[in-house]
């Protein structure tokens, strides 16, 4: 049976570098679970992984599409799939690092037979019911009510994500998603999975995205930003945190200090609701950046209950 380690947290936590470590020390290959990642030239504003680190450990799913190129969960799932499968037969151990967990629910648990998702209907949703730090779940499951009775009955008012799932697809197809179900393929069926979150206080958390977002500004993203506008002006992923607040700084609609402040608050917004969906899955354990040592320990122990050694 394969087993995959999923790195997790908000933005800024410190994932990447976690999950280099950790591979480093269990031969691990790194899937990278971000929907801007995967396209060439988005370097700057997506927090790439440096040439330097991909070096060192295989990484998967980065610079693999045009700017321009769809990229949907369906194509993430087909895509990381495909890297679990390769990652095995080199008897390497995958794991997903990032922070896109709705792509690491469709990759655990399969998708419904529909058409993909556009991540903008997704984030739509998201903005949509976001209220005090939070998602508004009650507001979510009253409306998803109206819309679809079954599908409330069987969704508790609580469950985050497949709230959000559920209205997405009700909006993107017009039809009740309870006449539907979610396919997990036989090989999703057969992973264990063993996830974590990077947690830190809100306040370090607060000023990590404050020195990343100067460092992205001072590394060059309004240059980077304006050169992908000029040459894909059309690319979905210019409407990602960072880079659409750039494209209306090049366009004249907000000052630099604007600039800097809405990618900050942003940023923020977008980690709250990261932290929201994570404390909402009972599988995952919470971790610190220097727990690196407890992971393998629980790596290694899975591995000798299942009777395989280390390669």
């Amino acid at each position: 049976m394969d087993v995959c380690i999923a790195i997790l947290g908000a933005t800024g936590s410190g994932k990447t570098a976690f999950a280099i470590e950790l591979a480093k020390k269990i031969k691990g290959e790194i899937i990278c679970n971000d929907s801007a990642t995967v396209y060439r030239g988005f370097d700057i504003g997506s927090s790439k992984p440096t040439p330097e680190q991909r070096k060192a450990i295989p990484h998967h799913l980065v610079d693999i599409l045009e700017p321009e190129e769809p990229f949907s969960a369906h194509h993430f799932v087909e895509l990381a799939t495909g890297a679990i499968e390769s990652c095995r037969a080199r008897n390497g151990v995958p794991i997903i690092a990032g922070g896109t967990y709705f792509y690491l629910r469709a990759l655990q648990h399969g998708l419904y037979p529909l058409p993909p998702i556009p991540n903008g209907t997704i984030e739509a949703i998201e903005n949509e019911y976001f209220e005090d730090d939070t998602l508004n779940t009650r507001r979510m499951h009253e409306d998803l009510r109206r819309l679809d009775p079954a599908s409330a009955d069987r969704i508790h008012p609580n469950d985050r994500y497949r709230l959000l799932r559920t209205l997405a697809i009700a909006r993107t197809t017009g039809e009740r998603p309870s006449s539907l179900k979610p396919a997990p393929s036989e090989k999703q069926s057969q992973r264990l999975w063993l996830k974590y979150a990077l947690v830190m206080n809100r306040q370090e958390l607060a000023q990590t995205i404050i020195r990343r977002t100067e460092k992205m500004l001072s590394q060059g993203l309004v240059e980077e930003t304006r050169q992908l506008l000029e040459q894909h002006s059309n690319a979905r992923a210019l409407q990602s945190i960072g880079y659409q607040e750039a494209v209306r700084y090049i366009l004249g609609k907000i000052t630099e200090k604007q600039l800097r402040n809405e990618i900050i608050e942003k940023t923020r917004q977008l980690a709250k609701r990261q932290i929201c969906w994570l404390r909402s899955d009972p599988e995952i354990r919470f971790i610190g950046t220097d727990d690196l040592d407890r992971v393998v320990l629980e790596w290694d122990n899975l591995n000798g209950a299942l009777g395989v050694e280390r390669s």
